[in-house]
């Protein structure tokens, strides 16, 4: 059943229409217009018709839909001026029998109203009125995570160890590792926003400190004999990994014996799996058989090209089990020179039929990143664009999800080429503005089938100078120089859009370059070189430096730099662990560029 968009009449169902997307995603959350429409609705009246039902909601719903529903409502709280109601919703729900309610609550009150919830939290923790350690202690988290007014050095006395030990920065003394061992695996419980165990808020703290004590805290806690230690020792290693790049190699060898650990086992294999690198240096230990850890191993073996991984994978794509990961899976896979991907197409064809709202989208991406591969794929995919595109398109939900849908197809066609040409009258139909049309996907789709370079023209004079515009011209000339050469207006094109080199954008810095004739110099190069570090241009510029040999010698000691960062390259993707695994990309392509030019100067 589809999701039933708010109606423009008013926001009258736009609560139930975020329930029930709410109810289709595994998170909860389900981030979209009925949830925008929720927001808009409890922000113009706080008391209104949809604020009083969210609140019973939170009351008297299954606990599933109370979850959802509290933090839908904390969310709301934060950057909104009058929170009495939310706080007014929070407060008996602090006594609630199910803790993660009472969780869920906790952080609620401290969005909502943080004297009130200071006050709880501080007042004697027996007595009349006193709160459970549940809901006392998710108070505590909830308002640590602002780390303000001096709230964690009172906290450190606190007679409560789990609330003694959240509020410690570091496992510095013996006392701390006490309250680790008996209190340690309460924190981060179901319902709180924040589920961060002290092993995680450990990490962060110590990320402006010397990474060598980083490392030792890992290795101490790693030995410890109790499941609270070795669970801290793996948070505190994946955030260390996230931060420091040399942290893969330091903690590997600490991480791998855990993973014969019942308690720790599954957590190392995500961290040990999550890195290029530590996966790569534990790739054999990966590979055995072990509980609860087959997707994390599965996942980090093929995002290394481990063909070991493939029919677990197969497994795990046609029953939709792996979400977006899947594709940066498959690409490591697809990457392996020889490497038979039918098995693994075939599954992403018999995904496209899950029912879940993004499983047919997912297996699209896993289709494109195979490429030419997946040509068997061809037909379903020209059917399915064809009964998306006919008749009128539809409105609301359903219709976005039908476009975003479209927009996969001509993706996965693209990638896919030549072999996809029973497509090319279906995707010469679609509407000048229609799914993939300002994103540039569609011509560029064309152009990749047809191979026709009329077509890439045609798409090239229909373009203006709109930053759109340019990143799509970009793509398009440096198509046209890669398959048959660039004609002089092609070059004067290059020579107009390129003139600001601080500003032009890299493709067109690149063709200028190679195809054109013209010398990398000064301001241009310097910009070129800027993108390294910016907008996951990184790879693509040191490959078109190595390409440019001595010419690029200028931009080396900004390569070397970049390289000998000891800290990560923020990527700001929305994924800390693919930040990093984009981030040791960019350190190994960084490498290679510069063994490359040391090979060619000598």
């Amino acid at each position: 059943m589809s999701p039933r968009p708010p109606g423009p009449e008013g926001p009258a169902d736009c609560v139930d229409a975020w329930l029930e997307e709410a109810g289709q995603d595994r998170t909860g959350h389900a981030y979209g217009a009925a949830r925008s429409a929720v927001f808009d609705a409890v922000r113009r009246d706080a008391d209104g018709p949809q604020a009083r039902r969210l609140a019973s909601l939170a009351s008297d719903a299954r606990g599933d839909v109370r979850l959802w529903v509290l933090r839908l409502l904390t969310d709301l709280a934060t950057g909104t001026e009058d929170r009495t109601a939310a706080a007014r919703t929070a407060l008996p729900l602090l006594d609630d029998p199910d803790p993660s309610v009472r969780r869920a609550a906790a952080w609620l009150l401290a969005e909502a109203d943080r004297v009130r919830a200071e006050e709880l939290l501080t007042a004697p923790a027996e007595g009349t009125g006193a709160l459970d350690p549940v809901a006392r202690l998710a108070l505590a988290e909830a308002l640590l995570v602002r780390g303000r007014d001096g709230l964690a050095e009172r906290l450190r006395t606190d007679a409560d160890p789990a609330v003694r030990l959240r509020a410690t920065p570091a496992p510095e003394s013996d006392a701390v590792l006490a309250d680790l061992d008996a209190a340690g695996t309460r924190l981060g419980g179901p319902g709180s926003r924040v589920s961060w165990r002290i092993g995680t808020v450990w990490g962060m703290a110590l990320r402006s400190t010397d990474e060598s004590t980083c490392y030792e805290h890992v290795a101490r806690l790693a030995l410890r004999p109790t499941e609270a230690a070795r669970q801290a020792a793996v948070d505190l290693a994946a955030e260390a990994m996230r931060h420091w790049r040399a942290a893969p190699a330091a903690l590997v060898p600490h991480l791998r014996p855990l993973l014969a650990d019942p308690w720790a086992g599954p957590a190392a294999a995500r961290v040990l799996g999550a890195s290029l690198e530590s996966a790569r240096l534990s790739r054999e230990e990966l590979a055995e058989p072990g509980p609860d850890r087959a997707e994390a191993a599965t996942l980090g073996l093929a995002r290394i090209g481990d063909l070991r991984a493939l029919p677990e994978l197969c497994r795990m794509v046609r029953a939709g089990e792996c979400g977006w990961e899947a594709a940066e899976a498959a690409r490591g896979l697809a990457g392996v020179p020889g490497a038979d991907l039918a098995p693994l197409v075939a599954a992403a064809v018999a995904a496209l039929d899950l029912p879940g709202p993004h499983d047919a989208q997912r297996a699209l991406a896993v289709l494109g990143v195979c490429g030419a591969a997946a040509a068997p794929a061809v037909p379903v995919l020209v059917r399915m664009l064809a009964e998306l595109t006919a008749g009128q398109p539809e409105a609301g939900a359903r219709g976005r999800r039908a476009g975003r849908l479209t927009g996969g197809l001509i993706s996965a066609l693209g990638a896919i080429g030549p072999a996809a040409a029973p497509a090319l009258p279906l995707l010469d139909a679609l509407p000048g503005n229609g799914p993939g049309a300002r994103s540039g996907h569609t011509p560029m789709t064309l152009i990749r089938i047809s191979g026709d370079r009329r077509r890439a023209e045609a798409a090239l004079g229909r373009l203006g100078d709109g930053p759109r515009d340019v990143a799509l011209s970009a793509r398009l000339l440096e198509w046209l120089a890669e398959n048959g050469g660039l004609e002089p207006h092609h070059v004067a094109r290059l020579r107009e859009n390129a003139a600001d080199g601080d500003r032009a954008h890299p493709r067109l810095l690149a063709t200028l370059w190679l195809h054109a004739g013209v010398e990398p110099t000064g301001a241009s190069l310097d910009a070129f070189v800027d993108h390294v570090v910016r907008d996951g241009f990184g790879p693509y510029v040191c490959r078109i430096l190595t390409a440019l040999g001595p010419a690029a010698a200028p931009a080396l000691p900004a390569l070397r730099a970049a390289a000998a960062q000891s800290v990560r390259i923020p990527m700001y993707l929305g994924d800390r662990d693919q930040d990093m695994r984009e981030d040791e990309r960019l350190a190994a392509a960084l490498r290679d560029t510069l063994v490359r030019s040391a090979r060619t100067s000598s």
